[in-house]
């Protein structure tokens, strides 16, 4: 897809001036970085940095404070949960990614508990901002501490929302869609080309979903029998499914400049959505350099933790579409942050999901609030064993003719069965 009719899409986003709006300000950004060097900020930076410090979470009605009284990690078959507990016995629960949670959820037992425990949840988004100075808890950033904190995040919003009678994405915005549109993503790298092409063609028939994501790459690493099966790949994927289908490919940092260059070329010939990722995350410049090259919409922010980097790839117009993984990033408040930056400029969120954990859930939530988006999210099936149903329905949440329905009861808008949480044990510490 050539990016001008990418940018210039305003039903795709739904905000105005959506073209033409100038990515940086006049001064542009120094070797210094985009503060605009040691006389000050640019205007550009001034701009963003006023988008992202707004508030977000309501809590302004809320009478009577939320004392948090425990923040406790449990686990059943291999799942991790976070429980947020005030003082009147109010109860929130969040799931967390098994994986990235089960290796470091010490943090919260050790770190984030001590924290955020006697203090008012009505205020949460201070001490989310408090958090990250309080005894150096910024030596900790990375994904490990980020994954922590979106799960205490996720559960504090949970119990808010059950106490209020709110659903989360009423705490944090106004609804902008009940529903979500849905790419179904395959991370398949292990197989040829013609078995994505079918497992996605199975998985498209048995979501309804209109838009798809394939892999790309050896994931951080490019092969002569990757870049073979690529070749193969790309002008495969909009043989098999025709003109109408979105498709989005995904390299997970595979490749250097030039063959990001040449492999996004036969990309645009193949009108993709978007490139994901197609240089190593951290290269901030590197991937600027493959923006600069292509027309094809630059996406990326999967691995991203720092506020201050998305800031830089959004104002040195090196992404497009920024995908702040609501997990990975810490959490839905500060993935609202990164949009905010996007909008400001005109640009997509989409976020990243991170798969097991509940994480069509949260998308869905996060997704109905923010208007700077584009008309299909991240969707990789019902991966999670855990027994639940969206409140009051008796059903999972799951796609119907390509979209997700955006959960309406209070908190987070799922019931788990109560046997099952009955079988929950602490951590080990």
């Amino acid at each position: 897809m050539n990016r001008r009719k990418f940018l210039e899409s305003a039903a795709i986003f739904g905000v105005a001036g959506l073209a033409g709006n100038p990515i940086r300000g006049e001064s542009g950004p120094s070797k210094h970085g985009v503060a605009g060097g040691i006389k000050g900020f640019s205007e550009l930076s001034t701009r963003l940095r006023a988008a992202r410090r707004q508030r977000f979470l309501r809590t302004e009605g809320i009478k009577d404070p939320i004392i948090l009284k425990s923040l406790r990690v449990l686990t059943r078959d291999g799942q991790y949960f976070i429980e947020a507990r005030d003082k009147d016995g109010a109860v929130g629960l969040a799931m967390g990614n098994r994986s990235r949670l089960g290796q470091s959820y010490t943090i919260t037992s050790k770190r984030l508990a001590k924290f955020y425990v006697g203090k008012d949840m009505r205020n949460y988004e201070d001490h989310l901002d408090a958090l990250w100075v309080h005894d150096s808890t910024y030596k900790w950033q990375g994904l490990p501490l980020w994954v922590n904190v979106a799960g205490c995040e996720l559960a504090i919003l949970d119990l808010i929302g059950k106490k209020t009678g709110q659903p989360v994405h009423a705490l944090l915005g106004d609804k902008v869609r009940d529903k979500v549109g849905l790419y179904y993503a395959n991370g398949d790298r292990n197989h040829s080309a013609q078995w994505v092409v079918d497992k996605l063609r199975e998985d498209v028939a048995e979501s309804g979903a209109r838009a798809v994501k394939f892999k790309v790459g050896a994931r951080m690493a490019m092969t002569q029998k990757s870049n073979a099966r690529d070749k193969r790949l790309i002008p495969l994927m909009r043989e098999a499914f025709g003109p109408e289908m979105v498709i989005y490919a995904d390299a997970n940092s595979s490749y250097d400049v030039p063959t990001a260059v040449y492999f996004g070329r036969m990309m645009e010939e193949n009108s993709f959505g978007f490139f994901e990722e197609p240089v190593p995350f951290d290269y901030l410049e590197e991937t600027k350099a493959v923006a600069d090259a292509l027309d094809i919409p630059i996406a990326g922010g999967e691995q991203e933790s720092s506020l201050w980097n998305f800031e830089w790839l959004l104002a040195n117009k090196a992404l497009q579409v920024v995908q702040p993984d609501l997990i990975y990033f810490g959490g839905l408040i500060r993935s609202l942050r990164v949009a905010a930056m996007a909008r400001e400029l005109g640009l997509a969120c989409v976020p990243h999901i991170s798969g097991p954990g509940l994480g069509s859930l949260y998308m869905a939530q996060f997704v109905s609030i923010i208007p700077n988006t584009t008309d299909y999210q991240e969707y990789k099936g019902d991966p999670d064993p855990v027994p639940y149903q969206l409140t009051g329905t008796g059903k999972r949440l799951k796609a119907v003719d390509g979209k997700l329905p955006v959960p309406d009861g209070p908190g987070l808008g799922i019931e788990i069965d109560p046997g099952y949480l009955a079988g929950m044990q602490l951590a080990p510490a």
